[in-house]
This record gives structure tokens, sequence and C-alpha cells, in this order.
């Protein structure tokens, strides 16, 4: 199914999961231009200027070093796009070779699908600080850590669903005209796994959000001098009473854009193919 048309019958007649697709553009264009959006440097202190309540120039105000807000709001979407994209990639290569792999090669899969067992019976937040506390805090780490965090979650699915194409009449053609493992696996198999792994982006990339904000809150995720959401909610929780903006505007672009990713990942899910709606229907 061509992917433009897969995404109009998806948000056809769901206005609420249009207006987070919309969002979620605005949050992907603040990525990509922030430099050009941003009023100010988003690392520029100004300490007379520090804890100044939102108005001009400071849209959403100034935090205790006197930075500005909103410019540290715009450059934390760059953040959120790089981590959100980067774990889904991840999560997708790694999460989606092991399932696919264990669905086609059933005696390898026994082996795979177990250790997958076992890192799923802890929870995603425990695992990742497991992970992350091994690693020096970098973006790529938490990406890393995200992403893998991600990966068995997403193994167990396409296990389920190559299984199933597994039987397919197509896959045996295959088989009867000589195709190797890797051309069945990689031409016949993968491709009938694209609208699939779309809907299990858009939660990974969702449920990444909550990830790299808990890990920032807790000081184990990004360095505290890269501005994001999370790093934002770390460094000014103890001027709640004070200044809540400063924790009210980053909370709030958090939940928005986690809420509108869920709204695209269920609009996406309720028109994927019939054959996979209950396999992806507990993500």
């Amino acid at each position: 199914m061509n992917i433009i048309n897969f995404l109009r019958n998806a948000f056809a007649g769901r206005k609420l999961a249009t207006v987070g697709f919309i969002w979620l553009c605005f949050i992907l264009l603040a990525a990509i231009f922030a430099p050009l959006i941003a009023p100010f440097d988003p690392l520029e202190i100004d300490p007379v200027g520090r804890l100044a309540e939102p108005g001009l120039p400071n849209l959403f105000g100034t935090d205790h070093f006197g930075r500005d807000t909103f410019s540290r709001a715009i450059y934390g979407a760059r953040m959120t796009v790089i981590i959100g994209v980067g774990s889904v990639v991840v999560a997708l290569v790694c999460g989606g070779l092991i399932g696919m792999l264990s669905a086609y090669f059933t005696r390898l899969g026994h082996f795979l699908m177990r250790g997958v067992d076992v890192l799923m019976a802890f929870p995603a937040l425990l695992m990742a600080l497991v992970l992350i506390t091994l690693l020096e805090r970098s973006v790529f780490n938490t990406i890393l850590v995200i992403g893998i965090v991600y990966a068995t979650t997403t193994a167990r699915i396409l296990y389920g669903m190559t299984l199933k194409l597994k039987g397919e009449v197509f896959v045996d053609a295959a088989v009867c005209s000589g195709a190797g493992h890797s051309s069945i696996l990689f031409r016949h198999i993968l491709p009938n796994l694209v609208s699939p792994l779309l809907v299990q982006a858009s939660f990974i990339f969702a449920f990444a959000q909550l990830q790299a904000a808990a890990l920032d809150f807790l000081g184990l995720g990004l360095p505290p001098e890269v501005p994001s959401w999370g790093n934002m909610l770390s460094e000014e929780r103890i001027y709640v009473t004070r200044a809540p903006w400063l924790l009210i505007y980053p909370g709030l672009l958090i939940v928005l854009s986690v809420f509108s990713m869920n709204l695209v990942g269920d609009a996406l899910r309720d028109s994927i193919d019939p054959r996979f709606k209950d396999d992806i229907a507990g993500v």
C-alpha cells in the first residue's frame, strides 16, 4: 500500500488525530529551523534577568540563569526529534531483525525469543536506568538505551507477524522458485511489514519522549548543558512555587507531544491491515 494513501485513509474523519499530526509537524519544523525561530541563544546567561516572568522579549520567561525559556524550548524540540527518531531506528532495526530471524529460523528463535522474554520482564524505566548507568551521559547513549528498551517489544510483535506471513502462499511460491533466505525475508516478507512497522514506530516515538524526560529528570539522561524539555524540568523543579511557568511550559510540551503521537498511532493502528490488528493491539 502506498504510504501517502495509507496516511490519508488513516486520518480520514479523525479530527483529533489530524490536529495531533499537525502539532507534530510544528514540532518537526521547530526542530529543523530552531536557529531561525529561537530569538536568543539557549545557552546565553543573563544574571540580571533571571526568573523573569513570561512576556516580551522573553515569551516563556527566563530560568534561574537568565536563559530564555522559549529559546530553550525550541531547541528542546530538536532534541525531542533526534532522540525520538534515533530510538525508533535502533528499536526497529534491532528488534525487527531479531523478530524476523527468530520467526523464520525456528531453532534460532527459541534462544533469541527467550532472551527477549527475560528482558521484557523488567519495567522499561528500570531497564533504561540499568543500561544508562553503565554508560556516560550523551545524546547517542540515550538514544541507544531507549532504542534497546523498546527493541524487545518490537521483536515480539515482528515475531508474530513474520510467523503469519511465513505461512502465506506467496512465501511458498518464492521457496519453490528457488529464492534464498535473504531474498524471502527482505524482498517478500519485509515489504508486507511496512505498515505495521509504521504504527510501531509512532508508539516508540511517543514512549521515547517519556523515557528521555524521565532519565533527564533523574539526572541520568542528556548532559545538563544540552537544552531539552526533561533537563528544563529537572533544573527548575526547585522553583515550582516561585516561578511555576518554568515547569508548566516544558511539561505541557511533553504532554502535548506524547498525546499527539498516541493519537496518530491509534489512527494508524485502526487502519492497519486486518491480519495484523490483533498483533499490535496491545502496543
